[in-house]
């Protein structure tokens, strides 16, 4: 046989033994995998708040983790906003240690609360739970899931001739895969019955004159009727000016709707399209990265992984456990995997983050590592997001629970976030530690506080900072730092007043914390804020507190102010 016809021949065959494994062993795209998880709905809404929001978010929504009406129209207030949306439920279920813990460590006095839904959705004891602790409540809600929908675009003041997006009501996929990108490009998303647009909202969308519309879904879930009605109310619509974004179920129509809109973003959000909790508190995220939000049905990806490798994205974020998006979703994509749940060198992690941490153009992720496999230490390790090379890594401290977390916030003034690390090391109270870096080209560095002998637990204080004294019906707080005094009056604790009359021994004591959280200095510059209790020896509930106030001045955290805080009446 002739040579060169040989040759030919042979190098076929290799090229058609080697052509089915071309795809795997030639994937040269590195991603950066990042899963938020929980262990329900409600507690992965808080780790994917903390990314959107992770210093003090001046504004967050609520919304029921329950249903899913009213969290579809928030997604472009929340974007408006910069505001997380929280999935909640009754202020006193289990489920409200994770979105009130979220709350505590992210919200000031002063910040902004929005309700979405009537009391049927957030119930008024929630609203009055809450009033306890925040002052500016607002609620946004209806008669129904219409006249939320009007009440949260209300709120939103649209410009005039702004394109308007309609889904159905009454099923959430379409809705999820638009709310993103309507969010990203402020156009409010309006919820319509399957032949008609509700009288409440099609005065609403007159209102606005929209230049366009945008359907999302097909004929089976928003009929021709929508356009009909559209041409009749409004003048400037036509056929021209209405675009049907749909496919043939649910992942297709996702896919077309992100294909359409063409985002230019590094970042895409994959999430669960059977089920509706984690795209509803993800949207806030993907809108913020002004990044798609991609429904798989958790198993099959093939599709989707297509679409995304031909994208100029390698950062994708994956909503909820193995239970929503299984492993093997992640397997498929080529580089870097964290998961909250999961581990890192040996540890589990307890919180994530992806920031560019020291202004530079690049990412990287923080992660937290704790739990009692590791002796209880709780690590920060700062990664590089695009090689997932190892960058730094710092010990916080020691928590009994295994609980920790990270807040991002520009602290030192120079434009960039600090890592603020706080574990909580055990008690009944929430005793935490925390811990302050700053990232610069050599690594982290630790901002101390500004007093002998710093180590990660002594952000406290001494007795001359404060001190008290329990006089019967009068709690009295003292000062002598700054010179502030206050005293409380007590007349109204039965269980202190009980036993009094009985006889008991007072001793008060200094009970709750230290508990960590941010305020707002000005000009997005933060301090650090560390809060503890004083309790009666008749029970464990405070009667009476401080707060401690640290800024950065000359390298380190310097004690700044004090104030005093009670459930009773200060004088």
């Amino acid at each position: 046989m002739n040579k060169k016809i040989t040759k030919v021949i042979v190098t076929a065959v290799i090229l058609l033994f080697i052509a089915p494994f071309y795809k795997v062993f030639a994937q040269s795209k590195y991603y950066n995998v990042i899963r938020l998880a929980g262990q329900d709905r409600y507690s992965t809404s808080s780790y994917i708040a903390s990314q959107v929001n992770p210093g003090i978010a001046n504004n967050v929504i609520l919304a029921s983790g329950k249903d899913f009406p009213d969290a579809l129209a928030g997604a472009t207030l929340s974007k408006k906003l910069n505001a997380p949306i929280l999935l909640v439920d009754d202020i006193d279920s289990p489920n409200s240690y994770e979105w009130m813990g979220y709350m505590s460590k992210h919200l000031s006095e002063n910040s902004n609360i929005y309700l979405l839904g009537g009391e049927g959705s957030i119930s008024n004891d929630t609203l009055y739970g809450l009033q306890r602790y925040y002052k500016n409540i607002k609620r946004l809600g209806g008669a129904n899931r219409f006249d939320t929908n009007r009440s949260i675009v209300n709120e939103m003041n649209v410009e005039i001739g702004t394109p308007v997006v309609i889904v159905n009501g009454f099923n959430f996929p379409d809705a999820l895969s638009i709310s993103s990108i309507a969010a990203s490009k402020g156009y409010p998303i309006f919820m319509s019955e399957n032949n008609s647009i509700p009288d409440t909202i099609m005065n609403k969308i007159s209102s606005i004159n929209p230049s366009k519309v945008y359907i999302i879904g097909g004929t089976g879930v928003l009929n021709g009727n929508i356009q009909t009605q559209l041409k009749n109310k409004l003048s400037s619509i036509n056929d021209e000016n209405i675009v049907r974004i749909s496919g043939n179920n649910r992942y297709e129509t996702s896919l077309k709707v992100a294909d359409y809109f063409k985002s230019d973003s590094k970042n895409v959000v994959l999430a669960n399209g059977e089920n509706f909790p984690d795209a509803l508190s993800g949207a806030a995220l993907a809108a913020k990265l002004n990044a798609p939000t991609i429904l798989t049905d958790g198993k099959n990806i093939s599709s989707q992984k297509d679409y995304i490798d031909s994208l100029d994205s390698n950062n994708v974020t994956v909503l909820g456990g193995q239970g929503s998006i299984s492993s093997d979703v992640e397997s498929c994509f080529n580089g870097n995997k964290l998961d909250t749940g999961g581990s890192f060198n040996g540890q589990e992690i307890i919180d994530l983050k992806t920031a560019d941490i020291n202004n530079n153009g690049s990412l990287e992720n923080l992660i937290l590592t704790g739990g009692i496999n590791n002796n209880r230490n709780v690590t920060l390790y700062v990664q590089n997001a695009f090689n997932g090379q190892l960058i730094s890594s710092k010990l916080v401290g020691n928590s009994y629970f295994g609980y920790g977390q990270i807040i991002l916030a520009d602290v030192t003034g120079d434009g960039s976030p600090e890592i603020i690390s706080i574990a909580e090391i055990g008690g009944n109270t929430g005793n935490e530690t925390c811990d302050i870096e700053t990232a610069n080209e050599n690594g982290l560095v630790k901002i101390d506080p500004g007093f002998s002998n710093p180590n990660y637990s002594d952000y406290d204080v001494s007795p001359d900072i404060f001190s008290f004294t329990l006089n019967c019906n009068t709690l009295n707080m003292y000062s002598n730092k700054f010179g502030k005094s206050c005293s409380v009056d007590l007349t109204n604790d039965t269980a202190l007043q009980t036993a009094i009359a009985e006889g008991l021994e007072i001793n008060p004591y200094v009970s709750d914390g230290p508990v960590y959280s941010l305020y707002n200095i000005g000009n997005d510059i933060y301090g650090l804020k560390m809060s503890r209790g004083v309790s009666g020896s008749c029970h464990a509930d405070s009667i009476g507190g401080f707060d401690v106030y640290y800024r950065y001045a000359d390298g380190i955290m310097q004690l700044n102010d004090i104030g005093f805080n009670s459930p009773y009446p200060i004088q």
